[in-house]
């Protein structure tokens, strides 16, 4: 089995005037993480779209064998990193007479005892199966093992021949991707001990996957759930979602492909962004003028993700989240367009929230499908209501280019 090789090539980064951004300091400890929430701003009378032509995206040449193309994002040495790791965690157990990290005395029948090493064949094996687990459920991880019977009829899982069931329990209790001695418990103000352990291996991924596509033009940013329920801090609980309980991550994605990400952790190491307000505003009892305004956390990491890719022009989507006029402009300003759905409350005119009040109190408003447009008074936003169910509100600094050989028929953008 030979290892691949990484591609050294280094990612282009925007160059980032150091006044843009704030430290989580600078914020305070009410810092807003959900949607945004600004006071509404002055309409204006005339919209300046941001052009920007469409740019399909790029697959680099890939290896013809399965099997290379999966140990580009899981190399050899990346593997035997991690069996160093694990022998070492072992040894350190077994050492201090231990079997785990709450100090649960070794008896003469504990598992640990049976543990002889692995090699790197073997842990692929084991990785293997725990994919081939995700894939196939069945009631426990017992029944894969378990052969069809007269009376008892169950699928027969050809894993049981690659390893027993009792070794696959015992190197998946104390398989260690990360080496222990280097996991900071004491400060997690950057990032908690969880995300610490799956860091190198997330971080190679990532770049793998940047180097292998390159994105196009338009991309999409979201929040999303890798599903875990054992026992962490950093879990998340989101009700009436497909995965409620997980980790969260904010990603960055194009066709269905993930291209970066970043943690969601409750006390934020990423910067928050700065933002020029169109006109400046008086703030606090004395009136004193404010010519600037941070965006939250969550509207930040949009900008964030964006850094992480390959210098281009992109067109990003977002939806209530994320979308306001202060992000939109930040965007703009580092040459990228914008689109996004946009809740009422994220600094949309008055002109179009007005909308829903008239609705609710049963006066005349938009009629199904009738669409409101108001730009913002720089001229480098644009604010659209559309009538569905329910008024819906949008935010584009785009003129949109359709990509070559599109079937799919041009939609005029409305005029004042």
């Amino acid at each position: 089995m030979t290892s691949q090789s990484i591609p050294s090539q280094i990612q282009a980064t925007y160059d980032l005037d150091d006044n843009s951004f704030c430290t989580q300091s600078q914020r305070g400890p009410d810092d807003p993480t959900g949607e945004p929430d600004f006071p509404p701003e002055e309409a204006g009378h005339n919209f300046t779209p941001f052009n920007i032509e469409y740019r399909d995206f790029h697959i680099n040449p890939l290896p013809q064998n399965p099997l290379d193309l999966f140990q580009l994002f899981v190399p050899i040495s990346l593997v035997q990193s991690w069996i160093e790791y694990t022998n070492s965690w072992v040894a350190h157990l077994i050492e201090n007479g231990v079997i785990d990290s709450w100090n649960t005395p070794i008896a003469k029948s504990s598992r640990i005892l049976q543990w002889d090493g692995i090699s790197t064949a073997t842990a692929y094996v084991w990785l293997g199966i725990m994919i081939y687990l995700g894939i196939h459920r069945d009631s426990s991880i017992k029944d894969h093992w378990k052969a069809p019977t007269i009376g008892d009829q169950r699928p027969l899982h050809t894993i049981s021949k690659f390893m027993p069931l009792r070794k696959f329990q015992l190197i998946t209790r104390y398989f260690r991707t990360f080496d222990y001695t280097k996991i900071d418990m004491s400060d997690e103000k950057d990032l908690p001990k969880t995300f610490q352990a799956a860091e190198p291996w997330s971080n190679h991924i990532q770049y793998m996957s940047s180097f292998l596509f390159i994105p196009g033009t338009n991309l999409a940013v979201d929040e999303c759930m890798v599903p875990f329920t054992g026992r962490s801090k950093e879990t998340t609980l989101v009700k009436k979602k497909p995965t409620p309980v997980g980790f969260k991550v904010w990603a960055i994605a194009q066709h269905g492909f993930f291209l970066r990400w970043l943690w969601h952790v409750e006390r934020s190491p990423y910067k928050a962004v700065i933002v020029a307000l169109p006109s400046p505003e008086p703030q606090g009892k004395k009136g004193k003028i404010r010519t600037t305004v941070s965006l939250s956390i969550t509207q930040s990491v949009v900008f964030h993700l964006c850094n992480m890719l390959p210098k281009a022009t992109y067109h990003v989507f977002t939806d209530n989240l994320f979308s306001s006029p202060n992000l939109f402009r930040a965007l703009r300003k580092a040459g990228h367009g914008a689109t996004g759905t946009a809740c009422p409350n994220c600094g949309i005119s008055t002109g179009l929230t007005d909308l829903k009040g008239k609705k609710k109190a049963g006066a005349s408003a938009l009629v199904y499908s009738q669409v409101r447009v108001i730009p913002l008074k720089d001229s480098l936003v644009s604010q659209i209501g559309w009538q569905d169910n329910a008024v819906v509100f949008f935010l584009p600094t785009m003129s949109v280019t359709r990509p070559p050989d599109s079937n799919s028929p041009r939609v005029p953008i409305p005029q004042v």
